[in-house]
């Protein structure tokens, strides 16, 4: 005996209206497709990359101005206090 859902909707369309895009992963959220994944990846390397280039550019010439007598102006104590205050930055972001 079928039931009347069985003679609306029959075996082998019921399997192909499967929407992935409505999938959700173990957390509830949406699945992401596999590009996405690979975007946000690349971002990220790129982004950690500038981050740490950031640090030790800015680090490099705090220590520069440090170690260097003749460095030490008031425009130079002007640009260490943004470099400081830049490396700050960098560090929490990364947190």
């Amino acid at each position: 005996m079928t039931s009347s859902l069985d003679s609306v909707l029959p075996d082998d369309i019921v399997s192909s209206n499967v929407d992935i895009t409505t999938a959700t992963t173990g957390s509830g959220s949406p699945a992401r497709p596999a590009s996405e994944a690979n975007a946000m990846i690349g971002r990220v390397t790129v982004f950690l990359f500038l981050n740490v280039f950031n640090i030790c550019g800015n680090s490099f010439t705090l220590v520069t101005i440090r170690m260097t007598p003749r460095l030490w102006t008031k425009t130079n104590y002007i640009l260490a206090s943004m470099l400081v205050s830049n490396v700050m930055l960098a560090v929490f972001v990364l947190w």
